[in-house]
């Protein structure tokens, strides 16, 4: 009899528990469950960009956003920032974070791939400006303009962020 109230017990316990798990997870999945983009600048360069917090205690914690290059071709700069840009002129360069990618002491850092600091980006561009990003390679720079969703989902961060901050 003991072990059939257990597990009725626990089920108890975790349907009491789960509103609140949900609650949290859809609260600021937004910011920090890696939401990833595609992004394409209309002549055959592509990449993808995932939004992150920084997981590795041996580097500075922070959002960040990564890049990789689709086409596997592609080598992307490990010492340049990463600049956004809007409609009206304002300007944002993130640092160059790549050497997080790997292990520390680690010089193989992967040439389609590079990392930059997000939290760089303050104050965070208005969601109703559109936004372009230069990402750096080494054989020069990549242009991009980011859709409208992608612009709303980096400003909605910052307020996401601060809302977690708080807590």
């Amino acid at each position: 009899m003991t072990s059939l109230r257990l597990p009725a017990v626990l089920r108890g316990s975790f349907l009491g528990v789960l509103p609140f798990l949900l609650a949290f997870l859809l609260g600021t999945s937004h910011a920090l469950a890696a939401d990833s983009w595609s992004l394409s600048d209309g002549e055959g360069h592509r990449l993808s960009a995932k939004v992150f917090e920084q997981p590795f205690s041996e580097y500075p914690s922070g959002l960040r956003i990564r890049l990789n290059a689709v086409d596997g071709k592609t080598a992307l700069d490990h010492s340049q920032q990463l600049v956004f840009s809007d409609s009206i002129g304002q300007e944002w360069s993130l640092p160059n974070r790549s050497e997080e990618i790997v292990p520390k002491g680690d010089s193989s850092i992967p040439s389609g791939s590079a990392q930059f600091d997000l939290d760089a980006l303050m104050p965070r561009p208005s969601e109703a400006l559109p936004l372009h990003l230069v990402v750096p390679t080494v054989e020069g720079v990549l242009s991009f303009d980011l859709t409208p969703q992608q612009a709303k989902e980096l400003h909605a961060m910052g307020s996401v962020r601060m809302r977690n901050d708080q807590s």
